[in-house]
């Protein structure tokens, strides 16, 4: 008896690890390329940081750089640009260039540690260029396997399908013009920085617009699609949980009292945190849906109804 349950237990294990061998088989691609993500912010984080808590903001802008470089390497090796909005790709091409507006010349939104001297902006440079890149290659040599017709957020009466970013570009930019911090002490790069950061908390709203256009009742999401925008994702969250320690940095109260146009400097910090905290928010189904497909080795799949995105 006790032989027969021993040798049963023995076949258990083995049919679990052979169910283990063959899901790394299956994805050994996805394993390679975080693996390599981790390997390189270790790396980063031991010999080009301080280990200050900053250095959240650098590895924000490490994993917002992998994002969109992960997307370069899926249009190129798979010489195709579908399901991927060109909308998203022209607002982070522009959150990475007005941020790099603000962090270039000043100093008030970089990290502490020594990640913040070159590194991170550095980070954020690469992000826009490879950004720009890859709108180019969507728009240019695989326009035709581009879906141009599923991207489509924005379109409404008069506006023109390609110019449907300007309800996120417009209140975005009002709004930061209104409230900002002023870390830098220059009302032009503050409101660079603040900009972009609005404008980051939707720029991936195009592309959960697109995933919603299909006619099927489940759309499955491409591996390094749904890398791209978890990726962005992570990014984010680094950034939330960094500015929900120090959002009282943003808060100047000091501007709010000496600005005669508006009072409202002194809550900069908190309408950064909740614009952040809303960007998790419409993110939070995809999310649960990747680290579900993760999980279980299936596809990733998303419901197309777009009050489930």
């Amino acid at each position: 008896m006790y032989g027969e349950a021993r040798s049963e237990g023995m076949q258990k294990t083995r049919n679990r690890f052979k169910k283990f061998k063959g899901h790394v088989i299956a994805n050994k691609a996805n394993i390679l390329l975080w693996g390599t993500f981790f390997v390189f912010v270790l790396f980063v984080y031991h010999f080009l940081s301080d280990g200050d808590f900053s250095f959240l903001l650098t590895l924000g802008g490490i994993a917002c750089c992998f994002a969109v470089v992960t997307l370069t390497f899926k249009i190129l090796t798979q010489k195709s640009a579908s399901g991927i909005s060109v909308k998203t790709l022209e607002l982070y091409a522009m959150v990475f260039f007005f941020r790099l507006c603000s962090i270039l010349v000043y100093e008030g939104y970089l990290p502490f540690d020594k990640s913040g001297d070159w590194l991170y902006q550095s980070v954020e440079g690469m992000a826009l260029l490879v950004s720009i890149v890859n709108v180019g290659l969507v728009l240019g040599p695989y326009y035709t396997s581009y879906s141009s017709h599923l991207d489509s957020f924005g379109y409404y009466k008069k506006v023109p399908h390609a110019l449907g970013i300007i309800w996120i570009v417009v209140p975005c930019l009002l709004l930061a013009i209104l409230i900002h911090p002023s870390l830098n002490g220059n009302f032009m790069t503050d409101v660079a920085w603040t900009f972009s950061c609005y404008l980051e908390t939707f720029a991936m709203v195009p592309q959960l617009y697109l995933f919603t256009q299909k006619k099927s009742s489940n759309t499955v999401v491409e591996d390094f699609t749904s890398h791209f925008v978890f990726a962005l994702g992570c990014g984010r969250f680094l950034h939330f949980i960094f500015w929900l320690s120090s959002y009282h940095e943003l808060n100047d109260t000091y501007a709010a009292s000496e600005d005669s146009y508006i009072n409202a400097a002194g809550y900069a910090g908190y309408m950064v945190v909740a614009f952040q905290f809303l960007q998790m928010c419409l993110m939070m189904n995809f999310i649960y849906h990747y680290l579900k497909s993760a999980a279980t080795g299936a596809p990733m799949e998303l419901p197309t109804h777009l009050s489930n995105v």
